[in-house]
């Protein structure tokens, strides 16, 4: 008795509990919120794409592109990993087989600096999105977390 007490008990807790945390804290629609972002404001949408090193942040970039494409908006790739040899030509591949034009600086660049010029940049061009490509980065290096929250503040995205 006293098990199936407890089962009673902690089954409908633990399931609200898993439910809370695999819930989404926000709407992870991207193409709804930019398309809803779209005439309120004249700044465009900003999404900034992180994560750690070779996961896919780019071309995973690249399809949210097309995404958002198909749906007729009008994104601008930011290139702000300004360290990766190649993370630039990379993008400007995507970017020439999606049709969607590519805001970059080359390498060795302030990353916030050209996340935040591409944000003005987008905002003069009449681009509805800005994707900000980000560097990899671990969790536990300090100053390129320090590097990355400096390009947040400077993009002022919608979405990480």
């Amino acid at each position: 008795r006293t098990v199936r007490h407890a089962r009673a008990l902690l089954r409908p807790a633990l399931e609200a509990g898993v439910a809370r945390i695999l819930a989404p804290r926000a709407d992870a629609d991207v193409v709804r919120r930019a398309l809803s972002h779209r005439g309120r404001a004249r700044r465009p949408f900003v999404v900034v794409v992180v994560g750690i090193n070779g996961v896919g942040k780019s071309t995973s970039l690249a399809k949210i592109a097309y995404l958002l494409r198909s749906h007729g908006l009008h994104p601008l790739v930011a290139a702000c990993d300004t360290f990766r040899s190649g993370a630039v030509e990379q993008l400007a591949v995507h970017s020439r087989c999606l049709g969607v034009p590519l805001f970059h600086r080359g390498y060795a660049k302030d990353p916030a600096g050209v996340a935040a010029a591409a944000v003005r940049h987008a905002e003069a061009e009449g681009h509805d999105v800005v994707l900000v490509d980000t560097a990899g980065r671990m969790q536990n290096n300090v100053p390129l977390m320090a590097a990355l929250g400096k390009l947040v503040v400077a993009a002022k995205p919608d979405v990480v």
